[in-house]
């Protein structure tokens, strides 16, 4: 005969874990993911579009975009089961890589090293990108470690 209460609480340890790694997921990649999309036209602004624009304009559009998608799959993972968290997770970490590739890479920013693109904007994006990777992939791998039992 099992007791019932140790079950219970067995149940109620294991369903506060299973929240507190949605929470660290989702909290942590929706603000890097918000400040990603933000970052490049606020604090870390790229240089004014005049008649033609820089890549550096180019750099802030994608960024939005991909601020936005990470903003949003961090969102989905509080309400998805708990075998595609994960999969989020992993997504959330090739969007992080693909931040840092955006301005150092692919696009890029002013050529110019006084440029405030050059100066703060690639540094800003850059960081970002690598915290949203990290967090993801810890996120993944906490997503994925089964849960232990009291």
């Amino acid at each position: 005969m099992v007791n019932t209460a140790i079950i219970g609480r067995c149940l109620i340890i294991c369903r506060e874990e299973i929240m507190n790694k949605k929470l660290f997921a989702a909290i942590a990649q929706f603000v890097l993911g918000v400040l990603i999309a933000v970052a490049p036209r606020t604090f870390a602004h790229v240089c004014e579009v005049t008649d033609m624009p820089m890549a550096c304009h180019y750099t802030a559009q994608a960024a939005l975009g991909i601020g936005i998608v990470i903003a949003l799959l961090a969102i989905i993972g509080l309400c998805v089961a708990e075998a595609t968290r994960p999969g989020l997770d992993i997504a959330n970490a090739v969007l992080g890589v693909l931040v840092i590739l955006v301005p150092t890479v692919l696009i890029g920013v002013c050529k110019g090293a006084m440029m405030h693109c050059h100066m703060v904007t690639l540094p800003t994006l850059v960081v970002l990108g690598v915290l949203t990777t990290v967090f993801s992939v810890i996120a993944a791998y906490l997503d994925l470690k089964p849960a232990k039992h009291r």
